[in-house]
């Protein structure tokens, strides 16, 4: 693996809410400039499925104002393996029970402005039980068929980037 041309000569953290901001100094190129971005926990998504359906979401996102298809996911807990949170999160949200699970790898949704990653898994569900759904949280759960999935991809209706991945994901093991 190459070495890194980026030389740290300061970095400054400051915390905002769930994020951490942090701005460096960097030399790169023989050039001293500013590098700003943000640091966020790992996150986990799901691609469940139940009685050969996907497990969707609607949710309402505070930041873009308005209704979002997604898959369920969240971040890690301390402690917690991608898998668990991925099981966990899917359980408090949905109220599917997990019986397999299978990993899709993981990713990073914008590597340029923040150090997020966030772990792919394929679920498969045969029992849904009750929600449990942290105060902040307002989601509509319905299961849709593949060809549904296919066309609010296709119209440009689902936007969740980890969705879109996890989507991507699952259709190239399929080849």
């Amino acid at each position: 693996m190459k070495q890194s041309p980026f030389q740290t000569l300061s970095s400054k953290e400051e915390t905002l809410g769930r994020f951490k901001i942090i701005q460096d100094v960097v030399i790169v190129n023989n050039h001293k400039q500013p590098y700003d971005y943000l640091k966020i926990k790992a996150g986990v998504s799901i691609l469940a499925f139940y009685n050969n359906e996907i497990i969707i979401q609607r949710q309402f996102r505070y930041p873009v104002n308005s209704w979002q298809w997604e898959i369920p996911g969240g971040f890690i807990d301390l402690g917690e393996t991608p898998e668990q949170a991925a099981i966990r999160e899917l359980k408090e949200e949905t109220g599917y029970n997990v019986d397999e699970i299978t990993s899709l790898s993981s990713f990073h949704p914008s590597f340029g402005s923040t150090n997020e990653i966030i772990y792919l898994f394929l679920a498969k569900c045969s029992s849904q039980s009750d929600k449990n759904l942290e105060y902040g949280e307002v989601i509509e759960t319905q299961t849709i068929s593949i060809d549904k999935m296919h066309e609010l991809v296709k119209k440009g209706e689902f936007m969740h980037g980890a969705g879109l991945a996890a989507w991507a994901r699952y259709l190239s093991s399929k080849f």
